[in-house]
């Protein structure tokens, strides 16, 4: 650790935890105010959407290229470049003429905001085994938690305020003050003789060896399946809530008790873990409430479809397993090969952030907002999620 002093150690914990929720705060700020971007373009509650999902979409396909390219040329300067480009489209998002334009510039939003989350892992591969890493990761991941919460509440105030223009000013904000964070606090992590050649050929081999280690498909597809079902209620979410009789002015805080149950479940993971508890024993417990909330949301929508009561304490239930599955699901496939550390971080975010984009896309034209729909999904969602991990564990049991 190059840390020496508890200072350090915490200004290095406030800059990864800055890195890892950058594109949450992007992703989700606008969304209270989404009803009045629709309204001020003039386009379809579809459309509106696909600011959320082209955004997911942009960040699932930069960190294939984010992850190598580090390991060749290492995180920071790097890093300084993505977050830059974060800010610049940040600012330019409210002078967008059209819709067109909005759309265009979310994409190179996403693609600056992807290097905080893929390099952000990747340090932490550089620094820790996988027992350490989750330990770091069930640090950090209460505050990547409240995030979504404390996102949507601040866009929801800004825009009441000052339009829906300020959530992506406020962004642009967020992204500066990360940069004097990185440009003061954060060394290289990567070293000279750490560092693997950077060609398409290295690339290549670096994701095949990736494609095949059992250990690596094991983990990553653990946080494909919790942030899939996360993201299809964010971006359904907005509508669900309208037919429930919430008004738009309080969509923000609807979201606290996601983040609070998803808070609770990465504490009591640490704390278990702490306790002597393994990290694929956790994970297991984690599925086992994470199925538990899908169940409850379909019972909820099917027998009481309008009461917000009910459908929100079924996803919080699922998002307290989530606070199992994603902080540890991470540590498993960054460290799987400890050389690939970034490669990994790549790969795995890219499978992670495509499924919440292909959630966040399609789940309104699945379930035609209408909640009992959307509750027959999530379920689908739990139980498939579980059974394709059971399968992939037994592969991997089998072929250790």
């Amino acid at each position: 650790m190059f840390q020496t002093n508890s200072i350090q150690k915490r200004v290095f914990l406030l800059t990864i935890t800055m890195m890892s929720v950058l594109g949450l705060v992007a992703s989700d700020i606008f969304l209270p105010a989404m009803s009045t971007i629709i309204k001020y373009f003039q386009v379809t509650p579809s459309q509106g959407q696909s600011m959320l999902g082209c955004f997911l979409f942009g960040i699932a396909s930069m960190q294939l290229l984010y992850g190598p390219v580090s390991d060749s040329i290492g995180r920071r300067n790097l890093l300084l470049v993505g977050i830059g480009l974060f800010v610049l489209t940040a600012l330019a998002i409210p002078h967008a003429r059209n819709f067109e334009q909005v759309i265009a510039l979310r994409v190179f939003q996403a693609f600056g905001a992807c290097a905080g989350i893929t390099l952000g892992r990747a340090i932490i591969g550089d620094l820790y085994s996988k027992e350490e890493a989750a330990q770091i990761f069930l640090t950090i991941f209460p505050v990547v938690g409240m995030s979504p919460a404390i996102a949507p509440l601040i866009g929801g105030q800004l825009s009441s305020l000052w339009g829906w223009q300020a959530c992506f000013l406020f962004s642009a904000c967020f992204g500066m003050v990360l940069i004097g964070l990185i440009l003061g606090w954060l060394p290289e992590t990567r070293p000279l003789q750490r560092r693997q050649p950077l060609s398409a050929r290295q690339i290549a081999k670096a994701y095949r060896s990736l494609l095949t280690t059992r250990r690596f498909w094991h983990y990553a597809i653990i946080p494909c399946v919790a942030y899939a079902a996360y993201f299809a209620y964010i971006a359904e979410s907005p509508f669900l809530l309208e037919v429930q009789g919430i008004k738009r002015s309080q969509v923000g805080y609807s979201y606290m008790s996601l983040s609070v149950t998803y808070v609770i479940g990465n504490l009591f993971a640490r704390k278990l873990m702490q306790r002597g508890r393994t990290t694929d024993q956790l994970v297991n417990l984690g599925y086992s409430i994470f199925i538990t909330g899908g169940c409850g949301l379909f019972l909820a929508t099917s027998i009481t479809p309008h009461s917000f009561a009910c459908s929100i304490i079924a996803m919080s239930v699922l998002t307290l397993g989530n606070g199992f599955l994603l902080p540890l699901g991470t540590s498993g496939a960054v460290t799987c090969i400890p050389s690939l550390a970034g490669s990994a971080s790549g790969l795995m975010g890219a499978l992670q952030i495509a499924s919440a984009a292909l959630a966040a896309q399609y789940i309104g034209r699945l379930s035609l907002h209408q909640p009992r729909q959307f509750g027959t999904i999530m379920m689908v969602l739990a139980l498939s999620g579980f059974a394709l991990h059971r399968w992939l564990e037994g592969r991997h049991a089998r072929a250790t």
